[in-house]
């Protein structure tokens, strides 16, 4: 055999506990699995990755190893945001990662990582799906307009949790109590006793919270692909 054919010749590779090492094919590397690709291809990940596609908070008996898996985490969240609190603290610091979780339960957001928190687009899915987490925005987006003008519309009484100057905006203050009258007990006291603007509030017809848009075919801001299943 020629020092070529050596060169191009197939070589196995050996599997050992945690990855498939990585050989050489003459002068040329032969890339080997790494540990997340060996980890894909056990019986355990296997079932528990259809487990969680059906229940996601099935997430929170597995074991730290998967539960720092990145593909399971991403499909847990997206069948139950509330998985989020499962899984491995680093991949709660994952835009991916979270903004399944918030797309599926906005209350997700209390397990995200504080840089996330402080994400607006992951705090406006968040909110558009459930006006509370609000609560967990950080201060300065608990002070932005077009989020806090979201939550209230999705849930009257996170009023309580925006900004004191937002609590004084006229129009953020309508659009809460349409969608609960109760949202005025957290106006600004300048709101509360203006007799003309609570005879407005009350009198406006209560509509109720809109539905979050459908998740088929959205792409987030932070590079190509949709999220969702298979992350």
């Amino acid at each position: 055999m020629t020092e070529l054919e050596v060169q191009d010749s197939l070589v196995q590779t050996e599997y050992k506990p945690g990855l498939l090492q990585e050989q050489r094919r003459g002068w040329h590397a032969l890339e080997g699995l790494t540990e997340v690709e060996a980890l894909h291809r056990t019986d355990e990940w296997r079932s528990l990755y259809q487990l969680v596609q059906k229940d996601g908070l099935s997430l929170a008996t597995a074991s730290p190893a998967l539960r720092g898996d990145r593909e399971l985490a991403a499909e847990a969240c997206w069948a139950n945001g509330m998985a989020l609190q499962y899984v491995h603290e680093e991949l709660q610091a994952d835009w991916e990662v979270v903004m399944c979780a918030v797309s599926k339960s906005g209350t997700a957001l209390t397990w995200a990582s504080p840089e996330l928190r402080a994400d607006r687009e992951i705090v406006l899915k968040a909110v558009q799906e459930s006006g509370g987490a609000l609560e967990y925005a950080s201060r300065e987006l608990r002070a932005d307009r077009e989020v806090v003008m979201a939550a209230v519309q999705s849930r009257g009484m996170a009023l309580r949790y925006a900004a004191e100057e937002l609590k004084a905006d006229r129009e953020v203050v309508l659009a809460a109590a349409r969608q609960s009258r109760r949202a005025l007990v957290h106006a600004a006291e300048s709101l509360r006793k203006d007799p003309a603007f609570l005879k407005e509030a009350s009198s406006q017809p209560l509509v109720a919270a809109p539905k979050p848009a459908p998740e088929s075919g959205a792409q987030p801001a932070h590079g190509g692909g949709g999220y969702g299943p298979g992350l």
